[in-house]
């Protein structure tokens, strides 16, 4: 899948969290914590990185390639699957030479728009509270309309091109720890 995304730093969750109830519909909370590891050298903001995240009781493995950032969206390739022993998976990974980096800790209220369209409203640990809307996609063709729709959606929650986010969640815990 493709995931089509953007991100704003929220001052009132409160505000957001009406206007989402209006555009989608509530779907839960979860907490997702996540860890990157990385085979990179200690010091530097890595390159790459595999994401391990617990969600409900369950372990996802994920790697993310950029694919484009344009108007406040970023577009990246997003490969994911299921790991059914972390013990073993995290035991294969050290052997490969990747080590923990950092971690995340968000929880997520969800309001799915259409499927595979959704906000979400979070508090992530140590950083405060974001807006996230992601529609994921097949395939590299349905990028600009996907784009188009996330940035439509963002305006309806009162925000415009100049409140997204371009750096991720690991890079600002990265920069708050280095400073």
């Amino acid at each position: 899948m493709i995931e089509v995304e953007t991100k704003i730093s929220v001052k009132n969750p409160n505000a957001v969290r009406k206007k989402a109830k209006t555009l989608g519909r509530y779907t839960g909370t979860e907490t997702k914590i996540d860890d990157y590891y990385t085979q990179e050298k200690t010091g530097n903001y890595p390159k790459k990185s595999i994401r391990i995240r617990k969600v409900n009781g369950s372990y996802i493995a994920n790697f993310k390639q950029r694919l484009s950032y344009n108007k406040g969206v970023h577009a990246k390739r997003e490969l994911e699957y299921r790991v059914e022993n972390i013990k073993d998976f995290l035991g294969l990974i050290k052997d490969f030479g990747f080590r923990k980096w950092v971690r995340k800790e968000k929880r997520c209220e969800i309001y799915r728009i259409k499927r595979n369209f959704h906000i979400e409203l979070n508090h992530v640990k140590s950083l405060g509270w974001f807006a996230e809307i992601e529609y994921l996609v097949k395939n590299e063709s349905s990028i600009n309309q996907a784009r188009k729709e996330v940035f439509e959606l963002m305006k309806k929650l009162g925000f415009g091109e100049k409140d997204a986010i371009k750096r991720g969640y690991t890079k600002m815990l990265w920069e708050k720890k280095h400073k």
